[in-house]
């Protein structure tokens, strides 16, 4: 009994300790975003522009302004006998323009894919979807703040 609390406590110190710092905290971006322009008012891109406000360095004398156009489409990639969907792919697109000196600098495209099995409990299948283009959109989000990190 006296060595399973030793071990957890021990434990417990090892992980307090383990280093973990906010991925954005630890690194300072060396740019801070002026403005934000979004093309369509839509959730998916309020969402891209306030994760992106968030990151920005205020202190940072690289200013640039941005224009964010994304969508996300959901298509049947596969279907049962009978027709009906079987397997669903949702693509969550980013169209991402970088604004210096009042010229387009610099424009990518980022594009994440995720494939699964539908589900007959619209319920359900509607919450996992929201999952699915939640972590679709964090992941972009990443790769633009490290595209951006980069230029």
């Amino acid at each position: 009994m006296k060595n399973k609390s030793i071990i957890l406590s021990l434990l417990f110190i090892v992980l307090i300790n383990c280093g973990y710092q906010p991925i954005y905290v630890a690194k300072k971006n060396n740019f801070k975003i002026e403005s934000i322009e979004i093309i369509k008012k839509d959730r998916l891109n309020s969402l891209i522009k306030n994760e992106l406000k968030n990151i920005s360095n205020k202190e940072s004398i690289n200013k640039i302004d941005l224009i964010i156009d994304s969508s996300k489409e959901i298509i049947i990639s596969s279907k049962d006998t009978k027709g009906n969907a079987e397997i669903l792919t949702m693509t969550v697109l980013v169209n991402l323009k970088i604004i210096e000196e009042k010229k387009i600098k610099a424009e990518k495209v980022f594009t994440k894919k995720f494939s699964y099995s539908n589900n007959s409990n619209k319920f359900s299948l509607n919450q996992y979807q929201k999952d699915i283009e939640k972590n679709l959109r964090d992941k972009i989000i990443e790769n633009i703040v490290t595209y951006l990190l980069t230029k």
